[in-house]
């Protein structure tokens, strides 16, 4: 069988045509605004990448509109950016009912009919008098899919009058996401008299879960002055979005994610003395609430005759220039040994999701070699304190702690006295003053419910906050023949303290019952 040549080479000229074809931009999007006068007009065309000004052509306007000055101005994000140009336009006993299309560059501009000035805007318009609409527009700065937990921009962009009395600008709505506001506002004044300016509001959004989610926009609320000496109420919406959230293969899910440790000290321990872990874990694109460690302690996580206790937990988040969400969290551990000997930490491996390459990545720390020292009999003798030494050095601790940061401490050790009560409101009350004190920065005011504490998903405390959460607010009074389950709170807690204060408050609360 012969094969005619040309059928070989067709197949590789059309891959080299498509390959050496550049991705075609969207087309340049022309609008018209309504300004204060029916004659006058503001015309707004954008185009993607960053144009040149001699780029548009307009003599087509200057021919058929008085045509006032130009404005162009240049978005520019880390995933998008365009070229958009102001030109306020009144038209004359000559002007034709459409804006012509325009050149720009290779492409053209669409055209435009006028509208009717009643259809013009998303107000109510007046009957006699012609008003400066309001106009919103909101969009996602995202390129590409998103995952739950993955941090994303929500963009507002409101054209309104510069002389608009008491504004008000409400929040997205929407169970599926968790919003914040990101920065400033940014205004930009009327290219003209009569015309309007914009407004731009970002928030930071990041999914719950996956699926198409809507997103309601927020709502504007002002009042429009009017000659007469009145003001009219005026209210617009931008249009709802949906945003599609894909399952991610793997959580957590960021762009960046590392895992390290640091000992103290990193050598010379001996027996008793306690060696601080510090594990710290940095998050960059992603929801750090959604961060969980292996277990750190318990007989897989630990060499036999070495125990560990929690000293503590800290974590922050904050917004960088280049815009992306950092979150960085550490968690500390005591660790004891009962016998002399070289230990081996074992290596923890945490898998996530890497938004930038999509695929599964792991952190990983390498198991961690640790020697401890025997104590000789003279040090032995020297620093092995008996009980009331212990009960001094706990006295000395906590008085230097209480002087600092009294308010946290006094409320830490009533939680620790009421846990000891059978009295479960006392105890709901004390733990949320509590809490207000230990997160002040997500509480700016009290909390007021249990499932509010940024502790509650924790797996030690789940339970018994489930257990006083019933038992304040049952119907029927538990038996009294055995021990409320919320009791059990006291000793997890104290991982939220500092190892010694906590456990200093502690003895000091039972000492006082």
């Amino acid at each position: 069988m012969k094969i005619n040549p040309l059928l070989c080479v067709l197949p590789c000229w059309l891959l080299l045509c498509l390959l050496s074809t550049p991705v075609l931009a969207a087309p340049p999007r022309a609008e018209l605004l309504p300004g204060a006068d029916s004659r006058d007009w503001l015309l707004i065309i954008e185009a993607d990448g960053e144009r040149q000004s001699n780029e548009l052509v307009i003599a087509p306007l200057l021919r058929q509109f008085a045509v006032g000055k130009v404005t162009m101005s240049r978005v520019t994000t880390p995933l998008h950016s365009l070229t958009r140009w102001q030109i306020p336009l009144h038209t004359l006993d000559t002007s034709p009912e459409v804006v012509p299309s325009l050149s720009l560059g290779q492409e053209q501009t669409p055209a435009l009919p006028l509208p009717l000035r009643r259809q013009a805007g998303t107000l109510v318009a007046q009957p006699s008098q012609a008003i400066s609409p309001i106009e919103l527009q909101a969009r996602v700065l995202h390129q590409g899919p998103l995952y739950p937990g993955q941090p994303f921009i929500y963009q507002l962009s409101l054209w309104l009058p510069a002389n608009m009395e008491a504004p008000n600008l409400t929040e997205p709505a929407s169970d599926a996401f968790t919003i914040r506001r990101l920065g400033e506002d940014q205004w930009q004044a009327p290219a003209g008299s009569g015309l309007p300016g914009r407004l731009t509001r970002n928030w930071l959004l990041q999914a719950r879960e996956p699926g198409l989610h809507p997103l309601v926009s927020p709502r504007f609320q002002g009042r429009l002055p009017q000659d007469n000496g009145t003001s009219d109420p005026l209210s617009a919406r931008a249009d709802t979005l949906f945003v599609k959230i894909d399952l991610a293969p793997q959580q957590p899910v960021a762009s960046q994610l590392t895992l390290s440790q640091q000992l103290s000290p990193a050598s010379g321990a001996r027996v008793g003395e306690p060696v601080i872990r510090t594990l710290t874990l940095v998050m960059e694109g992603g929801d750090g609430n959604r961060l969980t460690l292996p277990k750190l302690t318990g007989p897989a996580a630990l060499p036999a005759a070495m125990a560990a206790r929690p000293d503590g937990e800290q974590q922050q988040e904050r917004f960088l220039a280049k815009g992306v969400l950092r979150f960085e969290r550490q968690w500390r551990q005591a660790l004891t040994a009962t016998a002399p000997g070289d230990y081996l930490l074992p290596a923890i491996t945490l898998p996530w999701f890497n938004t930038r390459s999509g695929r599964i990545e792991y952190a990983r720390l390498p198991a961690t070699p640790l020697r401890i020292e025997a104590v000789t009999p003279t040090q032995e003798a020297f620093t092995g304190p008996n009980h009331e030494s212990l009960y001094w050095v706990i006295w000395a601790l906590l008085l230097r702690a209480l002087w600092q940061g009294w308010p946290r401490w006094h409320a830490f050790y009533h939680l620790q006295r009421a846990l000891r009560r059978e009295d479960a409101n006392h105890a709901r009350a004390t733990l949320l003053a509590w809490a207000s004190l230990r997160w002040p920065r997500r509480h700016a005011h009290r909390t007021a419910h249990l499932t509010d504490l940024p502790c509650r998903h924790a797996p030690a405390l789940a339970t018994g906050l489930a257990a006083l959460d019933r038992a304040c607010f049952a119907t029927q009074a538990s038996p009294s023949d055995r021990q409320p389950p919320w009791q059990g709170l006291a000793g997890p807690l104290c991982a939220y303290e500092p190892f010694a204060i906590a456990y200093g408050l502690r003895q000091l609360a039972r000492l006082g019952q």
